[in-house]
């Protein structure tokens, strides 16, 4: 078995990882920053750089994986757009790549009351709306 985590320099991520790593489970973390994954995550996990906006990025980095786990989330910025694109489109992204793979298993991991319309969250460019569209 080997382990794709997208999202993996975030703190849901971060201790994805950690489990992983202490199960002595092989892990391929895609990551945006090299840089900023080298300085965070445990050296022994392969480092990819992509991007879950960009399918050709993870076709090939999903190429010798058995389970995907998904902890992205858009970053807080100006951007309305941000939460459509990583939590939404991003991860139907993600889930199309890795049924054409033919990967084992898909884990998604989403967030508290995307089921309430009316969350205060979604004040903010409708951040649980979009996660909930990609469940």
């Amino acid at each position: 078995m080997k382990a794709f985590v997208a999202g993996a320099t975030g703190e849901t991520g971060r201790r994805i990882i950690t489990e992983l790593v202490k199960r002595e489970i092989p892990v391929k973390a895609l990551v945006r920053n090299i840089e900023t994954a080298q300085q965070i995550l445990p050296t022994d996990v392969e480092l990819v750089v992509g991007d879950v906006l960009n399918t050709y990025s993870l076709a090939s980095a999903l190429s010798d994986c058995t389970v995907v786990l998904c902890a992205t989330g858009a970053r807080p910025s100006f951007d309305f757009t941000g939460p459509y694109q990583v939590d939404c489109q991003g991860t139907k992204n993600l889930v199309d790549v890795a049924k054409s793979q033919g990967i084992e298993h898909f884990v998604l991991v989403t967030s508290l009351c995307v089921s309430q319309f009316f969350h205060p969250l979604n004040l903010f460019w409708l951040i649980l709306f979009w996660k909930k569209q990609a469940e």
